[in-house]
């Protein structure tokens, strides 16, 4: 995802769903109404870079209480209109260790929100993310990542590096499509039980146990 397109779509939240709508060719709201089927009445769950709440307002129609994090501020007043009655907490993914609690939570979502992160930040949210997980939980991420297919990867680069380039040269900064990611998963003591690609394999549902 391009860091500028990113932060032009975060600096006026109320566009962000309909952005990202087309940015990902409808992907995403099929990734989050997929997650959202795996919540039930009472469920805990927590939606980490929950961005405007559509997210945690879907599993709250299912009977959840939600916690959502995010570190912009202007995305979560968009999130508390979109789903008041869910908890927002605006701080970054980094900080998780000291707001949650051990083993709190039975299901925990993201989208789009791993691609943000370095390597070593996505090693620290997922053991932060294992720590929080009740026995027995699981764990729901759509995200960006480097298709494995040829055919894919042709198309995702002809995509992808005019937009690193433009991003660099803008902002001396970048996105971290996912790559190898089940390793980090192993990593933090979890495994990856199933796997669903979009957009011919540009982005993914990853269900994840520990």
């Amino acid at each position: 995802m391009s860091f500028v397109y990113m932060k032009i779509l975060e600096s006026r939240p109320e566009r962000y769903d309909i952005g990202m709508g087309l940015l990902t060719l409808g992907s995403l709201t099929k990734i989050k109404r997929q997650i959202a089927d795996h919540v039930h009445p009472g469920d805990r769950v927590l939606d980490l870079g929950c961005g405007t709440g559509t997210l945690a307002q879907m599993c709250i129609e299912r009977g959840a209480q939600v916690t959502g994090v995010d570190a912009n501020s202007g995305m979560l007043a968009v999130a508390k209109r979109n789903s008041p009655s869910a908890n927002f907490l605006n701080i970054s993914l980094s900080n998780l260790d000291e707001h949650l609690e051990d083993e709190s939570f039975d299901i925990i979502l993201s989208t789009l929100a791993f691609s943000e992160l370095t390597r070593a930040e996505r090693l620290h949210v997922l053991k932060q993310i294992k720590r929080t997980l009740k026995k027995g939980g699981k764990v729901l991420i759509g995200d960006e990542i480097i298709p494995e297919n040829l055919l894919a990867k042709f198309f995702y680069y002809a995509f992808r590096l005019p937009m690193r380039l433009l991003t660099w040269i803008v902002t001396q900064n970048t996105t971290n499509a996912i790559s190898n990611f089940d390793d980090d998963v192993r990593q933090a003591g979890m495994e990856i039980v199933n796997c669903q690609p979009f957009m011919l394999g540009m982005f993914i549902l990853l269900e994840i146990k520990k």
